[in-house]
């Protein structure tokens, strides 16, 4: 086979993968295409019923961190959590407890892309029923956009989260 005959073929190949690989799947093929450090846009949760609500609020403050090595870290709050009257973490009256309680999560341990989906390996959350657990979420990139859907969220329902890559 001549140059020019090897060049089209390599050529042809590239256009076709290129062209019958859509977006989600890249980010699937490992973790180095969804690793980064991102900030939270959004995360809206649906009840058994229906009803959408936004438990850490119209605008989630936060960051996960996915690092290309597997390890993930991701802490998620509610802008506005009150300040303990006795400026101690662990004195809180019960009402400043609950809202930092319910207006906050963290969790760690590792992760991998199988498909669609983003795999987390919880060794330890806030949220201790987390602990231990895997939680897979499907996911899509959509340029600097990660969008997941957490099927069996923390409080109660799904979550559908947005997160945006950090520059």
């Amino acid at each position: 086979m001549n140059n020019s005959a090897k060049f089209g073929r390599a050529l042809l190949a590239a256009a076709l993968v290129s062209v019958s690989i859509p977006a989600s799947v890249a980010l699937a093929a490992d973790a180095k295409g969804v690793a980064g450090t991102y900030s939270f846009v959004s995360a809206v949760t649906t009840s058994a019923s229906g009803e959408k609500a936004e438990p850490f609020g119209p605008t989630p403050t936060g960051t996960a961190m996915l690092g290309a090595d597997g390890r993930f870290m991701i802490t998620l709050m509610k802008p506005g959590l009150p300040k303990f009257a006795s400026n101690s973490r662990t004195s809180g009256t019960p009402d400043e407890m609950k809202a930092v309680v319910s207006g906050s999560i963290a969790y760690l341990g590792s992760y991998k892309i199988e498909g669609d989906a983003l795999v987390l390996n919880v060794e330890h959350a806030t949220y201790p029923n987390w602990d231990g657990t895997t939680q897979k979420r499907t996911c899509k990139m959509e340029g600097d956009l990660l969008k997941w859907h957490t099927p069996a969220a923390s409080g109660g329902g799904t979550a559908d989260v947005v997160l945006k890559r950090m520059k």
